[in-house]
């Protein structure tokens, strides 16, 4: 009998520790699906941070006011083709995964690009934040 109630007693602690790690078990940041990112894009608004307008979206707007009416095609071999509507001159920019969720923006001739923080990435859309905390909304045109 007393077997039998420590036997008990042993597997209610074991139940009680699994659901006490299961409960307060921290979220894991979500790894994104990187495929997800091959494809054309659009940028659809860009919002500054609260402290300042970052390198990327300081220079992207000061260089081109036509920011809005590109499209965005990411390559498998980490190219960016960057196309206004109806030229026939492509803009190329390179990007490499640097960490989870984060990306390396390089303009052509730049050496040391702007890291991104990839926000959401999903089937149609794409969130990007840079370290001063501007925010870079796309929207998928292709695949």
């Amino acid at each position: 009998m007393k077997k039998a109630i420590l036997a008990v007693i042993l597997l209610a602690a074991a139940g009680g520790g699994v659901c006490y790690f299961l409960l307060n078990k921290k979220p894991s940041s979500s790894n994104i699906q990187k495929n997800l990112i091959i494809g054309k894009w659009k940028m659809n608004s860009l919002r500054e941070g609260k402290d300042s307008v970052s390198l990327f979206t300081g220079i992207m707007g000061m260089i081109d006011s036509n920011i809005f009416h590109y499209n965005y095609d990411f390559r498998k071999d980490g190219s960016i083709l960057k196309l206004l509507k109806d030229s026939a001159q492509k803009d190329t920019s390179h990007y490499e995964w640097s960490k989870r969720n984060v990306l390396l923006w390089k303009e052509q001739g730049d050496s040391i690009g702007e890291l991104l923080t990839i926000a959401k990435l999903s089937t149609d859309s794409m969130v990007l934040q840079t370290k001063d905390s501007a925010t870079i909304y796309f929207k998928r045109t292709s695949r």
